[in-house]
């Protein structure tokens, strides 16, 4: 079988869509299909073209097994980056799958962003194949909720795109039951609706690197490491993080001594963090750039804990695809956010489940641990396992091309 993905955003970028979709083609090569993908320039989360990769309008490589086709996408900063970062990539992609010369038995579109749908639409058009429709998000509801989108006229544009494409997508799936739920109360068809969760290669912490890169070098060796590797953004909240080290070296100096607080990663508020770090004078606060997936699962492996937060909002069916790599570290996970993540959590006994937006409770939880370092333990193992029975990439990815072959067939 031969399979067309349609991603914004691919590796060498991070972020849930790319790794998603890394690790299902490269289950899908292995078990003998085909796989190709149309996606942009790399330049997540920071809007730059990365090395390599810059000057192009069009290219085609090799990327782990996968063809890929990169297409032309604007990148600049301001209010305005994203809505012209995805109507340039609507733009060229949709000329991609016109004239490339792209062989497929069925088309798979992630969304967010809605407008990547399009040209997946258009891709089964024209050969007359299937398209499943994979949505992370709910769009626009995600980011109303959030206050980032507010004009009406595009909210409106949005709900249209998104309306189109539950009709026209011959399935979707969705990465929680929570968002499987919603579409229901919107009007898809339930018999369309799959849910194939977001996971990871678990496989993938058994080969990390002995040594980790020289970037992690402020990294004390004797230290136990609090670590949230990712996007630097707002919506993480990891404000919270620096506040807490700043509550845990007010009121248990020792504790805080015994521990440093990396944050692995680049976005938007990079440098408003580093300047909280400066003004709260948190010494034991480390910034690691973005690293290699590998390099960033050796690190989670020898962290003492893991942190997974989200500033408080109120849709309750968020799973942050993360959660699961820092399960599968075998490291207990401060995980700082409610709903459908939380009891997640929970039904592994993979860490602790922290009040959102509260730096005393995140700290309070930093706390037991660090004086208790068997339970922290206890519930790293209890996570590893949990993520090995029902969310290895492995199974995952078989249940998605199960899917697709009987749709191609």
């Amino acid at each position: 079988m031969k399979i067309l993905v349609v991603s914004q955003f691919f590796p060498p970028e991070m972020g849930a869509p790319a790794g998603r979709f890394h690790d299902f083609a490269q289950n899908w090569l292995a078990q003998g299909h085909e796989v190709t993908a149309v996606t942009g320039f790399p330049n997540f989360p920071a809007g730059v073209i990365h090395e390599g990769y810059r000057g192009r309008f069009y290219m085609k490589e090799v990327f782990d097994g996968v063809k890929v086709h990169r297409c032309w996408i604007l990148t600049m900063s301001g209010r305005l980056s994203r809505p012209l970062s995805y109507a340039s990539f609507l733009v060229s992609s949709t000329l991609c799958v016109l004239f490339a010369r792209l062989q497929y038995d069925v088309v798979v579109a992630t969304i967010p962003p809605p407008t990547v749908g399009l040209p997946g639409v258009l891709a089964a058009l024209r050969k007359r194949v299937p398209m499943v429709l994979d949505l992370r998000d709910i769009w626009p509801e995600a980011i109303v909720q959030s206050g980032r989108l507010q004009n009406p006229m595009i909210i409106g544009l949005f709900e249209g795109i998104a309306n189109f494409l539950y009709r026209r997508a011959a399935r979707i799936t969705a990465v929680t039951e929570g968002w499987k739920t919603r579409l229901v109360e919107k009007g898809v068809p339930a018999e369309k609706l799959h849910v194939i969760s977001n996971g990871v290669d678990v496989g993938a912490f058994d080969d990390v690197p002995a040594e980790l890169p020289p970037a992690f070098g402020e990294l004390e060796a004797g230290a136990r490491w609090f670590t949230y590797a990712g996007i630097l953004n707002r919506p993480q909240g990891l404000e919270y993080i620096l506040e807490a080290a700043a509550h845990l070296r007010d009121q248990e100096p020792d504790l805080y001594a015994q521990a440093q607080f990396v944050m692995i990663g680049e976005g938007p508020i990079e440098a408003e963090l580093k300047a909280l770090k400066a003004e709260r004078g948190l010494d034991r606060v480390v910034f690691v750039p973005r690293q290699p997936r590998d390099a960033v699962y050796a690190c989670l492996q020898r962290s003492f804990g893991v942190l997974v937060t989200l500033r408080p909002r109120k849709d309750t069916s968020t799973v942050p695809s993360k959660i699961y790599e820092c399960m599968a570290s075998g490291r207990p996970v401060l995980y700082q956010a409610g709903g459908e993540g939380a009891n997640t959590l929970r039904e592994a006994d993979g860490g602790a489940v922290i009040e959102p937006g509260s730096a005393e409770a995140l700290a309070d939880a930093m706390a037991r641990y660090l004086r208790d370092p068997a339970a922290a333990d206890a519930h790293g193992a209890s996570g590893r396992a949990y993520v090995s029975g029902s969310y290895d990439r492995r199974v995952l990815a078989r249940r998605f091309s199960d899917l697709l072959e009987e749709l191609a067939g």
